[in-house]
C-alpha cells in the first residue's frame, strides 16, 4: 500500500523574512540584555572601589595631620639637640640621652590603598568612567611615590644613627631608658606625649662610653640630618592633603548618594 504524503505548499517569501526579522531581533535584544547586565555589574563594582577609595582618603587625611604634627615636634626636638651640642653636650648629659633616644624613634605616613589595590587588581582604571576621577588618582599616587622616596632615604639615615648610637651610648643607660619607655601611653594625652615623649630622662646617666668630638659630631648630624627631611615630607603632605580633598569632594559629588 502506498503511502501518500500531503505535500505542504512552499512558504512566501515574506514569511521567511518575517521569521527572521523575529529570529534577528530576539538575538538583539539578548545580546542588549547581556551587554546592559554586563554594564549594570560594572557600575555596581565602580561604585564599590570608588567607595573603597572614598574611605581611604578619609584614613589618609586623618593620617596626614597626625604625621604633619609628629614630624613637627621631632623638628623642635631637633632644635634642642644641636642648641645642646653647641653649647656642650657635656652639660646636660642625661638630656643628651633622651634627644638622641628620642630622636631615633620613627613614625612615617602609611597610605591607606586597599580601594586602588582592589580597583588594579580588577581590571585598573578602565572601570572608572570619569576621566577627572582618573587623572586625579594618578597625581595622588605620584606624590605618594614621592613621599615613600623621601621616607625611605630617612630609613637608611636612621638606620645608621641606631648603630652609632651603640657605639657612644652606656648601654645600661639606655637599657634602663627602654625599661621605662611609656609604651602604653594614653592615646587621649597631650600630641607630645602621645608621639615623642616615649622616653623619661635617665635618672642617673653613666658617661658616654666614647667621647670623641668627631664622633659625636657624627652622631648629632645623624640625628639632626632626617629632621631636615621631615619639612620636605611635611610639604609634600600638606600638597597631598589638598589633593585628597579635592577627590573626595569630586567622590561625593558625583556618587555620594550611592555611597
Amino acid at each position: 500500500m502506498e503511502v501518500h504524503h500531503h505535500a505542504h505548499p512552499p512558504k512566501k517569501v515574506s514569511e521567511y523574512f518575517t521569521e527572521f526579522i523575529m529570529l534577528f531581533t530576539a538575538v538583539t535584544l539578548g545580546f542588549f540584555a547581556e551587554n546592559l547586565r554586563e554594564h549594570q555589574i560594572e557600575k555596581h563594582r565602580e561604585i564599590q572601589y570608588l567607595k573603597n577609595i572614598h574611605l581611604d582618603l578619609e584614613r589618609d587625611m586623618s593620617e596626614i595631620d597626625k604625621i604633619v604634627k609628629y614630624n613637627i615636634l621631632k623638628q623642635k626636638l631637633g632644635l634642642q639637640l644641636a642648641d645642646l651640642y653647641a653649647k656642650g653636650y657635656q652639660s646636660d648629659i642625661p638630656q643628651f640621652y633622651y634627644l638622641i633616644k628620642s630622636l631615633a624613634l620613627r613614625n612615617y605616613f602609611q597610605h591607606s590603598k586597599n580601594g586602588i589595590d582592589q580597583l588594579k587588581n580588577a581590571g585598573g582604571l578602565r572601570l572608572i568612567e570619569d576621566d577627572e576621577i582618573i587623572k586625579q588618582l594618578q597625581l595622588i599616587e605620584i606624590r605618594i611615590a614621592n613621599i615613600d622616596a623621601l621616607q625611605e632615604s630617612m630609613d637608611q639615615n636612621l638606620l645608621y644613627f641606631r648603630m652609632k648610637t651603640g657605639n657612644i651610648l652606656d648601654a645600661y643607660t639606655v637599657w634602663e631608658m627602654n625599661q621605662k619607655q611609656l609604651l602604653n601611653y594614653s592615646p587621649n594625652g597631650s600630641e607630645k606625649q602621645r608621639y615623642l615623649n616615649r622616653f623619661e630622662l635617665p635618672e642617673h646617666a653613666r658617661p658616654l662610653k666614647h667621647n670623641n668630638p668627631e664622633d659625636i659630631n657624627e652622631l648629632v648630624n645623624l640625628g639632626i640630618a632626617p629632621v631636615n627631611s621631615t619639612r620636605y615630607i611635611n610639604g609634600h603632605l600638606g600638597q597631598l592633603k589638598a589633593q585628597c580633598i579635592a577627590l573626595n569632594k569630586l567622590l561625593m559629588d558625583t556618587y555620594g548618594s550611592d555611597f
